[in-house]
């Protein structure tokens, strides 16, 4: 395989991966999100509240179905291309068990929180302790699942299940957990603002309503998205000692990060400060591309620094 070739499937790869992390990373925090929307006392806007909470929950769990159905697609490819990779993967007790279990929990709380919408709309504390209860549990997922990479990350399989879920307080574990933590709301909010854009001509709520949900989208994906820059800071902070000089795949990663963040935040701010968001709603498509394209250098830098033969 030529080196452009290599290049070219190399990044592909990383812009699929980017889309369906992002997706799950969003269906993992959209609950939090309508759940503390929810929790607002104000009435004027307990309409807009309630309805942007189920158009939100709607896109999470069309989002998590493909999720999942994609998780089980990697299985099969996994299996059939390198085997010598399935106990690794998909080893039970550890890692299948750590990362199923949370994994089937927070699917079935979720369920039951977006099926029992009507019937607690009026207990909006109960209601929203569902919720959050199912982002948790989708965010022990995320930790488990960032546990079970850490052997093939520093290459050491034989560490045991308990070194595996409990990383040291110095490993870069922790600072990969906090930037996976904001980049699930950031994506909460950038995606449930393009899908809310892609639903305005089929779901006619009025101008007011959309101008409102927009504008909220775009402040959750600002705030995220900042404190995700700060996290990955952090990230950098610790891998400074052992990266050196920048690859050119590392700095090709930092390009579409830097551009990508600077597109996403941009535009999610523009939309945040705006009355008429509804007239600018195609930046928070690009928030979204933007956003897309930033985990995309993410995981390229990421894979260069522990996968460089990838």
């Amino acid at each position: 395989m030529s080196e452009a070739l290599r290049v070219a499937v190399f990044w592909t790869a990383m812009v699929l991966v980017a889309l369906h992390l992002g997706l799950a990373l969003a269906a993992a925090g959209i609950p939090c999100v309508t759940s503390l929307v929810g929790l607002r006392t104000v009435k004027r806007l307990k309409i807009f509240t309630d309805k942007f909470g189920q158009q939100a929950s709607t896109f999470a769990l069309l989002g998590g179905l493909w999720v999942f159905l994609g998780l089980l697609g990697a299985g099969a490819i996994i299996h059939f291309l390198a085997p010598d990779r399935v106990r690794l993967a998909f080893g039970f007790p550890f890692p299948l068990a750590a990362v199923g279990a949370p994994l089937l929990a927070g699917a079935a709380i979720f369920l039951i929180y977006r099926g029992m919408w009507q019937r607690l709309k009026t207990k909006k504390a109960a209601h929203a302790s569902l919720g959050l209860t199912a982002t948790l549990f989708f965010w022990l997922t995320l930790y488990a699942g960032l546990a079970s990479m850490r052997p093939v990350a520093i290459d050491e399989p034989a560490l045991d299940w308990l070194s595996l879920l409990v990383p040291p307080a110095s490993a870069l574990f922790w600072r990969l957990l906090a930037e996976g933590l904001a980049l699930s709301l950031f994506f909460a909010g950038t995606m449930t603002g393009a899908w809310l854009v892609w639903r305005r001509d089929k779901d006619e709520f009025g101008r007011d309503y959309y101008n409102f949900t927009l504008r909220l989208a775009a402040r959750v994906g600002l705030g995220a998205g900042i404190v995700s820059l700060g996290c990955l800071m952090w990230v950098a902070s610790g891998l400074l000692p052992v990266v050196g000089e920048l690859s050119s795949r590392q700095s090709a990663a930092v390009a579409l990060y830097g551009s990508g963040m600077l597109l996403a935040l941009g535009s999610c701010g523009f939309v945040a400060s705006q009355e008429n968001a509804l007239r600018h709603k195609f930046l928070l498509v690009v928030a979204l591309l933007g956003a897309i394209v930033a985990l995309t250098g993410f995981l390229g830098g990421m894979s260069a620094v522990f996968w460089p033969a990838l």
